[in-house]
Formats: structure tokens, sequence, C-alpha cells
């Protein structure tokens, strides 16, 4: 075994157990997340199958496969964190929306300078 693979394949590791302790996710996720360092561990330790599946998919090298992979699962994971960061803007003006009409003060009235809470319960 050669030293870069030992070394793939304790950072496949770690990221396992990285995001499993340090990340709330669920089944599917988790499930996801360990097949991908699985066959990632499988294909830093045994790199010839790597090139036979190049070779089968008409890639020429099995470097050329995993950097094609690799670009469309950044693709995928920036969708996914797009995604995620429209429902938390939208989330955030639901929020601000919700906040403005219950502190909101009739027209005519000055509104309070000072309320004594900076968000009033509603009852």
């Amino acid at each position: 075994m050669r030293p870069v693979q030992l070394i793939l394949i304790v950072m496949l590791i770690g990221i396992l157990f990285l995001y499993f302790n340090r990340l709330r996710s669920g089944l599917v996720d988790r499930v996801v997340v360990a097949l991908f360092v699985v066959v990632g561990i499988t294909l830093a330790a045994i790199p010839d199958v790597t090139m036979k599946i190049a070779a089968f998919v008409g890639v020429g090298r099995g470097a050329d496969l995993f950097m094609y992979l690799a670009l469309v699962g950044i693709g995928f994971f920036l969708l996914v964190l797009y995604s995620k960061l429209r429902d938390i803007e939208s989330t955030i003006s639901e929020l601000a929306r919700s906040v403005a009409i219950d502190t909101a003060h009739e027209p005519g009235r000055a509104a309070d300078p000072r309320p004594s809470e900076p968000f009033p319960k509603k009852e």
C-alpha cells in the first residue's frame, strides 16, 4: 500500500466520524455519506478498480473519471446548499413580517420609543 492510499483512507474515516459525531442528519443522509466513504476507501485501496470502471465508461484514466464525478458531486452539493439558503431566507422573511405585524402601531399614534419587551408576547 502506498502512503497516499493510507492518507486517503485515514482522511475518509476521519470525515465519516466527524460527520456522524458533529452533524445532525437524517438516516438517509447518514447512509449516503457512509456509502460514499466505503466507495472512496475501496477506490483508494484498490486503484485498479477505478481504471477498469473508467475503461468501461470510456474515460482514459481512473483519475479523470474521479475528477468528472467530483465535479458533478460538487455541482449537486452547491444546488443543495443554494436550496437550503433559499429556505432560510424565506423563513427569515416570514419571521420579519410576523414581527413587523405584531409590533405595528395604529396610524396617527406614535409608537412607544422604548417598549417594555423587544418582542411583545401574544396573548
